[in-house]
């Protein structure tokens, strides 16, 4: 009897071994593409929040400093990068009698240099002199994460102060723009 029971238990066959296999295969495929997925959308989230935290350091600098044009950071029109290492900075706006300066201080922790940042533009009678900022972390890349993603698109409408930021897929799209109220638009 114990004979028997012993040639009964064979174990598994080679087929099924496969089938088993395949299915596991099948399962782990598909388990990477939802988290391919999911790690896509959770990047596009990621940008929606850096393109938020970009427009309200904008804004709040708009409006501690009344310089609703950004002239005095002399932004580069075709690189909002330059914007946003300026606005991880330190900003000094000076007028005293002719002398009229803005500098930028880097803080210790930024992944830039000194040489990353344009000169500071022009001040007019309505900015406000002081020191201000930093409004962005200066540690972080802010750069779009999402695959698809090259640049930033930056919107300041001067007259209803209206910030618009988002990530863009080409490059000849990632600039600068301000709109001065007038039918054309001002390149900083």
């Amino acid at each position: 009897m114990m004979k028997k029971l012993l040639k009964q238990n064979k174990g598994f066959s080679l087929v099924e071994l496969l089938v088993a296999i395949l299915i596991m295969a099948v399962i782990a495929a598909t388990a990477i593409m939802l988290f391919g997925g999911v790690l896509n959308s959770s990047k596009t989230r990621a940008d929606d929040e850096t393109a938020e935290n970009i427009k309200r350091a904008i804004l709040t600098y708009m409006n501690l400093t009344n310089d609703t044009d950004l002239s005095c950071l002399g932004v580069d029109a075709s690189n909002p990068d330059d914007l946003i290492r300026k606005l991880s900075c330190i900003i000094k706006i000076e007028k005293s009698g002719e002398k009229s300066e803005v500098s930028f201080t880097i803080p210790s922790n930024a992944v830039f240099k000194e040489e990353d940042l344009s000169a500071g533009g022009e001040i007019d009678g309505t900015d406000i002199p002081g020191k201000y900022g930093p409004f962005l972390d200066g540690s972080k890349d802010m750069k779009p994460q999402a695959p698809d993603k090259v640049g930033w698109k930056i919107n300041v409408d001067v007259k209803t102060q209206v910030v618009t930021v988002e990530a863009v897929e080409e490059e000849d799209d990632a600039k600068v723009t301000i709109n001065t109220g007038t039918t054309e638009e001002k390149e900083p």
